[in-house]
């Protein structure tokens, strides 16, 4: 049989081939670490505007001030109308 001579690719004294785990390890290990860091600092500043902001409560509970407010508006205005037509009629 014969010997084929073929070149024996090497980088910093290894195959070519033997590099790809590491690197891929240190690019996973980074990326992992920067999505690690980027969470924290994205649950941080929603913790500190949920301190700013009023809770769910408190905004339910305006919502149903403005509510009643417009439900006691309307009923005084029928009173009122209801008021001035018994008025007119009894007249």
């Amino acid at each position: 049989m014969s010997q084929k001579n073929t070149p024996n690719p090497k980088t910093l004294g290894r195959t070519s081939g033997s590099l790809n785990t590491p690197i891929a390890a240190f690019t996973m290990a980074v990326l992992l670490c920067s999505y690690c860091f980027s969470s924290i600092r994205t649950a941080r500043r929603e913790a500190q505007e949920s301190l700013e902001a009023p809770s769910s409560q408190q905004r339910l509970s305006q919502r149903e001030k403005k509510d009643s407010s417009w439900i006691q508006e309307a009923l005084d205005e029928s009173r009122a109308e209801k008021g001035d037509k018994r008025g007119r009629l009894t007249r």
